[in-house]
């Protein structure tokens, strides 16, 4: 047992340790723990891993390891999350729950740990051609989608990515802006306006003006006609492209198979 303890991650002492979640990004091969004011935000080229630490009745620590891993992270980066997720497993006594989260297709359970949501943004750990410039404010486009867990993820900042199906936040550095296509449903509309106060609360500060546009109403208004300015101009707007985002998983029956082994 020792000479398990011996080959660690020095990253992963303490953890679990009482009830809340960690997350560590993986940097350069090694888990790096994430500064809590980070924890929502998650980097389309990184993978993270996420502990949740929770007590049952009885007093005793249940574990949650998930290990995220963001649409454009490369293998590499991927493998090592899955490795060093059963090496934290491993730290915890071999009881921790193991999760695969791949971007987009989350589960419930892992979303239910970020309130309002996640947020996944283009960029990744700052190397190379994938470092994310967050020290200058960069105006984003997002999509909000779902009635229970609302997923969000940031779309190419352009009226293309507009339709009227879904809605919108437009996060600017003095103001943000909520689209509501003309047929989104009012449950997306009430998620995204947590949404909103999430990102006011947490990039901005708390202090920046919150504007409403729906679809279909004269750009001549106040509001809406400085959310098509910011876009070059008012022009109509597609409509929606088929994405893996609305794609219906087709499911099976589930079966159960017993295996046994015959000796003669």
């Amino acid at each position: 047992m020792s000479s398990t303890k011996q080959i660690l991650d020095p990253a992963f002492q303490g953890a679990g340790q009482k009830p809340g979640t960690e997350i560590w990004r993986i940097e350069d091969f090694k888990p790096v723990p994430l500064p809590k004011s980070d924890y929502g935000k998650f980097y389309c080229g990184d993978s993270y891993i996420v502990l949740q630490t929770t007590c049952n009745r009885g007093g005793a620590y249940l574990s949650d390891i998930h290990f995220w891993i963001g649409k454009d992270s490369s293998q590499d980066e991927a493998g090592t999350s899955a490795i060093k997720t059963v090496e934290l497993d491993s730290m915890l006594g071999g009881r921790a729950v193991q999760h695969r989260e791949p971007q987009g297709y989350e589960s419930d359970k892992f979303l239910s740990y970020f309130k309002p949501c996640i947020i996944p943004m283009e960029g990744g750990f700052a190397s190379g051609f994938r470092k994310p410039e967050e020290d200058k404010f960069e105006t984003r486009l997002y999509i909000c989608k779902g009635k229970r867990a609302i997923r969000v993820k940031e779309v190419p900042f352009a009226r293309s990515s507009l339709n009227h199906d879904d809605v919108f936040i437009l996060d600017t550095e003095k103001k943000i802006y909520q689209f509501n296509g003309a047929n989104s449903n009012i449950q997306e509309r009430a998620k995204a306006l947590e949404v909103i106060q999430h990102l006011k609360d947490k990039y901005h500060e708390g202090v920046c003006d919150v504007a409403i546009v729906d679809d279909g109403k004269l750009q001549a208004e106040s509001d809406s006609g400085e959310f098509w300015v910011v876009f070059g101009g008012f022009a109509p707007i597609g409509k929606k492209a088929l994405s893996d985002d609305d794609v219906i998983l087709e499911t099976t029956p589930t079966k159960l198979y017993r295996v046994s082994i015959m000796v003669n």
